[in-house]
């Protein structure tokens, strides 16, 4: 799979115009790998209904242990050429529906997402897919 990363990174960087098209993409996947970090050190596993009834280290081992599928996926999805398009157009309204979801659990009494650092990127996430819907896709 590493080696299926650089070959598109490779592919990309030899098209400018298809690297430009996926910069806000890039950028939002960035930032929401980021989030994911910032995620943990927020205890967001105690705002899900399983995972809130378990001890905090039980709670972190297995919210961060499942983080690891999801990114096999994601980078699975965005280094096959043939499904590259279709799921940024599929992770770019995520982004979107991510941040309505942080808005909605917003008074959650477990929510930590309460800095002007966790809310830059979440809101840059939603900011990156919602352009790079409208501008690219």
């Amino acid at each position: 799979m590493i080696y299926r990363l650089f070959y598109f990174v490779s592919l990309e960087s030899t098209n400018t115009k298809t690297m430009t098209e996926f910069c806000l993409f890039y950028i939002g996947l960035s930032l929401f790998l980021i989030h994911e970090m910032d995620a943990i050190r927020c205890e967001e596993w105690k705002m899900f209904p399983v995972l809130s009834s378990l001890s905090d280290r039980k709670g972190y081992i297995i919210f961060t242990t499942l983080h690891i599928p999801i990114f096999i996926v994601i980078f699975w999805f965005i280094t096959n050429v043939t499904t590259a398009g279709i799921f940024t157009k599929i992770f770019d309204v995520f982004m979107i529906i991510h941040f309505l979801l942080h808005l909605l659990f917003l008074n959650h009494e477990k929510n930590k997402f309460k800095d002007v650092f966790s809310w830059s990127i979440i809101t840059g996430i939603a900011i990156c897919g919602l352009f790079d819907l409208i501008l690219f896709r």
